[in-house]
């Protein structure tokens, strides 16, 4: 990862995971009432449950990022389906679900590599949104050549550039749009390489950024 500095990178950090904490302590705090009502119960335990998973997200994006830099990404590998990974993220991705197309004969690629981290990595691109007011759907499309996989994800984004799309790629997002710590391309582009893949971008257009992925198929799946 490119950073400013050390030291603004764990400034920001600490901030970031600080965050969900003042909801907590509040919601800990009027529970406490024993006049409290059960939906006001309810409420503030729904505030509990959120930033509590906001924080769990923070921290194993943090921990993915550690695993990034000592080459520890990877557990496991086996034969991936790329049809059923891309159904199943589409079903995980309900509030806006991506626009897939598969190229003539793409539906029968499979690749090789550690299915919960090839699934996160989808799911980071199939699922971007660098807008917290106006979310749109990615659009995808899945190609085979030769022995690799390719898939180009379109993403909306106000003020596009190389220049952004190259520092997302290595930086912190500044402002990330789910409230995490704005490490998600990062990291999908460091289990792209950990699978003796590619991960990179550009500006295409004024609103949008264009994903290109790239990794291995296996042998009797490839297209020639």
């Amino acid at each position: 990862m490119s950073a400013p500095s050390a030291k603004a990178w764990m400034d920001r950090l600490a901030h970031d995971l600080r965050g969900p904490l003042s909801p907590m302590q509040t919601a800990v705090y009027l529970l406490r009432d024993p006049g409290l009502g059960d939906d006001q119960r309810d409420e503030l335990f729904a505030v509990l449950e959120r930033q509590i998973q906001r924080l769990g997200g923070m921290i194993d994006e943090f921990s993915d990022l550690g695993r990034a830099e000592q080459g520890r990404l990877m557990v496991r590998s086996e034969a991936i389906d790329l049809e059923l990974l891309v159904m199943d993220t589409i079903a995980r991705l309900r509030e806006v679900p991506p626009h897939v197309e598969f190229a003539p004969g793409a539906e029968t690629l499979r690749i090789a590599g550690d299915m919960q981290r090839v699934a996160q990595l989808f799911h980071a691109l199939l699922g971007l949104q660098l807008s917290r007011s106006h979310p749109v759907a990615v659009r995808a499309r899945i190609e085979g050549h030769g022995a690799r996989m390719r898939m180009a994800c379109a993403v909306h984004c106000r003020d596009a550039s190389d220049t952004l799309i190259a520092s997302l790629l290595t930086s912190p997002h500044p402002d990330p749009p789910d409230d995490a710590l704005g490490l998600g391309l990062v990291i999908a582009a460091a289990i792209a390489t950990a699978h003796g893949g590619s991960l990179h971008g550009r500006a295409s257009g004024g609103d949008t950024l264009e994903l290109m992925l790239d990794l291995p198929a296996l042998p009797d799946a490839g297209q020639e």
